[in-house]
């Protein structure tokens, strides 16, 4: 069923031939045009607009996967017109991450941004120059750029350079990434299933003599039989020893292109492809990256039966996708040795009955009716504070090296009855001067603390709470925490009061939005 174009838009759901497989793009009109997010079809729109030179220069074969997000959008920029791009990214809400230290690579710069109705990340790759080899070492510089986007045409939604100059520099990528001994030792010499398709569909769309010429003038260093012998190999899919010869001689007349030597690139791509796999199937650490503008403190604070485990497990979940993202509990931190110490020292006593009259952590007048609550709570109180503080420390520590740190809770003076201090009731008249020090050393903990970069409050009315902690928690210790958190004056503060009584997905998407514009 044919469906009508439309360039700039948002697309509808794109047809599907019948039996055609989840891989095969989409079909409308005998064109491959995808089922675009509108933050796609956006920068798309505003990049033209403002007469930006530029291309998706590889894997168009599926630029449905692009359009929607799925793939990262891999954009060649002309470098004159390099600051123009990164205004319009800024304007569509992209922000600029770094790759981790290891995977830095020069001339290729990433940008995310997200789409308000979906709450997708697209991942922008961006590259001032044509960088091209193996994952670990991207060690070529193809000095093309401006031939390749002069042989670009603008397609329903990405600029797309020429069948001609795409293939041939997709082989060149492929000996690069297959061709060597090294990547045959490690079962990488066979190509992906998504690059063989990529190579039959731009060969069913050049043209045989266009395509020499492109080669023979800007791949001069590699010459037509080279690289059309590696092409064949690759397209016949013939034995490995003949891929390996044919791709050899490939690499090595790329030699004049390498920014380091190839055999030091062969000794780094070896050592990378071990620690890399050591880091990531051993160690489980992931390939994500850090915004160029610092790491923030997120908070999300509520009373309970708000929300906030569910809504910090998914933002977390979220963030953690492309960037690096930590979740710390401010409430229950990790218990530190003095912690164990102190505390199971006290809890040992109480049941020995060394220890009476304990009052409840955050004991209310009628509980506490002005009485000294003893040394011992007192001490208990400053462990409680000490740890608090600590974590906050690490949280400020990580969102200085660049994390994105979710907090569940945090010590705020509109909440006093989940994890404020709970010192401020005690009278400090007729004290002895070393209870007066555990007071005022609790209390100096919490002032020291400060606060999130980003705070989220999840404001829910008492009885919706109650309800939805029934069977959980009792109504008299849910109501009081909700009610506090409800009531509290948050018109002075930074907070991004949020409605916690209406569905999860859409206090997610507001909050999404909150925290995506404050990073």
């Amino acid at each position: 069923m044919a469906v009508s174009k439309r360039p700039f838009e948002r697309f509808g759901r794109a047809t599907r031939h019948p039996g055609a497989s989840e891989a095969t793009p989409p079909v409308v009109d005998g064109d491959t045009l995808p089922a675009a997010l509108d933050l796609v079809v956006t920068l798309c729109g505003r990049l033209r607009e403002a007469g930006v030179s530029y291309c998706h220069w590889k894997s168009n074969d599926a630029l449905h996967l692009s359009a929607s997000g799925d793939n990262d959008l891999d954009l060649l920029v002309d470098r004159r017109h390099m600051q123009g791009f990164t205004e319009v990214l800024a304007a569509c809400g992209f922000k600029q991450a770094r790759p981790q230290r290891r995977r830095f690579v020069p001339g290729v710069l990433h940008f995310y941004g997200v789409d308000e109705a979906t709450g997708r990340f697209v991942h922008v790759d961006a590259q001032a120059q044509l960088v091209l080899g193996d994952d670990t070492t991207k060690n070529v510089h193809l000095p093309i750029e401006k031939a390749y986007l002069a042989s670009c045409t603008q397609g329903p939604l990405f600029p797309v350079p020429a069948a001609e100059f795409e293939l041939a520099v997709l082989v060149l990528r492929l000996a690069l990434k297959h061709g060597t001994w090294d990547a045959a030792a490690f079962g990488l010499a066979p190509l992906k299933g998504t690059e063989r398709r990529e190579l039959e569909y731009l060969h069913a769309r050049a043209d045989a003599d266009e395509l020499r010429r492109v080669v023979e003038t800007y791949l001069p260093q590699i010459g037509w039989a080279d690289w059309e012998a590696y092409f064949r190999a690759l397209l016949d899919d013939r034995p490995l020893p003949a891929r390996l010869a044919a791709g050899g001689r490939v690499v090595a007349g790329a030699a004049d292109l390498m920014r380091r030597p190839r055999r030091l690139d062969t000794a780094v791509r070896v050592r990378r492809r071990v620690e890399w796999g050591v880091r990531h199937y051993v160690l489980g650490q992931r390939n994500t990256k850090r915004l160029m503008a610092g790491g923030r403190v997120i908070a999300v604070v509520g009373g309970d039966g708000a929300g906030k485990s569910t809504l910090v497990n998914a933002l977390a979940g979220w963030l953690n996708g492309p960037l690096d993202t930590r979740v710390m509990h401010m409430g229950k931190p990790p218990r530190t040795p003095a912690n164990v110490a102190v505390k199971g020292g006290l809890y040992l006593a109480r049941r020995a009955g060394l220890v009476r009259g304990w009052l409840p952590n955050y004991p209310d007048e009628s509980e506490h009716q002005g009485r000294f609550p003893g040394n011992s709570w007192l001490l208990w109180q400053l462990v409680t504070a000490s740890d608090r503080r600590r974590q906050q420390r690490r949280a400020r520590s990580l969102a200085g090296q660049g994390h994105l740190v979710v907090c569940d809770r945090f010590p705020l003076p509109q909440v006093t009855l989940m994890d404020g201090s709970r010192t401020r009731w005690i009278p400090t008249e007729g004290l002895s001067p070393f209870a007066r020090r555990l007071v005022a050393a609790e209390q100096r903990c919490y002032d020291g603390i400060s606060d999130p970069d980003v705070l989220l409050v999840l404001r829910v009315d008492p009885d919706i709470a109650v309800a939805r902690k029934e069977g959980v928690d009792p109504a008299d210790f849910v109501r009081p925490r909700s009610a506090e958190v409800f009531a509290a004056d948050w018109s002075q503060t930074d907070a991004v009061v949020l409605d916690a009584s209406r569905p999860a997905q859409e206090v997610l998407a507001e909050a999404r939005a909150a925290v995506w514009a404050s990073l």
